[in-house]
């Protein structure tokens, strides 16, 4: 049988397919990258927040340690958490909140002095790098 010809309608399918066949996978890859970029940030987001909260955590940890050893009677348990306290400050893992009991422990315990301007200094350093962002 000869091959009949085209009629109008089936030639304007045939040259439809066509496009819908290159356009198709373009409409596919441009869907999928901007899918990919969003999700890329979301997931970015995401994980920055889980490092600030884990960091927050650390802190907070460090604190409720360094409470007991800080307000103990006995002077080597002082000192011994504010040596605590400059060895987290210098991993930027302090709890600056104790800034001020450290300062005051100082003051009150000349024998802990020197360690106690040991610890503001460290805390003094960690709390520049938190502010400049390099943490």
């Amino acid at each position: 049988m000869p091959d009949l010809p085209q009629s109008n309608f089936d030639s304007r399918l045939d040259q439809l397919s066509k496009i819908a066949g290159i356009l198709l996978p373009l409409v596919v890859a441009v869907v999928g990258g901007a899918y990919t970029y969003v999700k890329d940030k979301n997931d970015e987001r995401t994980l920055q927040r889980q490092e600030r909260r884990d960091h927050k955590q650390v802190q907070y940890s460090n604190l409720t340690a360094l409470i007991p050893l800080l307000t103990s009677q006995d002077p080597s348990s002082r000192l011994l958490g504010m040596e605590i306290f400059t060895s987290e400050a210098k991993k930027h893992e302090a709890p600056l909140d104790l800034v001020p009991s450290i300062r005051r422990l100082g003051a009150e315990h000349p024998d802990t002095q020197s360690q106690a301007t040991a610890a503001l200094a460290a805390a003094q350093q960690q709390s520049q790098a938190q502010q400049s962002g390099t943490q």
